[in-house]
């Protein structure tokens, strides 16, 4: 497109013939075309840009929330685990002092057979040995 500005044309009085430099212009039509378009492409990138950011930004926030989700889950799970743990080592200590009753072990009696197994234990061990430093380097 022509659009030309003709700055003679502007300094005479009356707007009308400014005689040979009437003739020479700016064509300025390409000019406001090329401004247009660059102004319309920051424009839509700009656009392009906030929505693609947002769309991070929710994918991050959904992937957050899963982690967290998954989290809580697992935690929950160990938990259980634990309290099922803990709830059949219970079972097994009633059934060992049930089985000890049954059989009339006390938990001294035990006791004091650990004692005596320890101490059967350290009379293999021969203290009498001529073990020095100097044997053995």
């Amino acid at each position: 497109p022509s659009l030309p500005i003709r700055p003679a044309q502007l300094l005479t009085p009356k707007g009308g013939d400014a005689g040979a430099l009437g003739k020479y212009g700016i064509n300025v039509g390409p000019m406001v075309i090329s401004w247009l378009f660059r102004f319309l492409n920051g424009r839509v990138e700009a656009m392009i840009g906030k929505a693609m950011a947002a769309a991070f930004q929710d994918q991050r926030r959904r992937e957050k929330e899963d982690m967290k989700r998954m989290r809580k889950e697992e935690r929950a799970k160990e938990k259980e685990a634990k309290r099922e743990a803990k709830r059949e080592a219970k079972a097994r200590e009633a059934e060992e002092s049930s089985r000890r009753e049954a059989m009339g072990e006390t938990e001294e009696d035990e006791v004091t057979n650990n004692n005596v197994d320890a101490t059967t234990m350290s009379s293999d061990v021969d203290l009498d040995a001529d073990v020095t430093l100097e044997d053995t380097g």
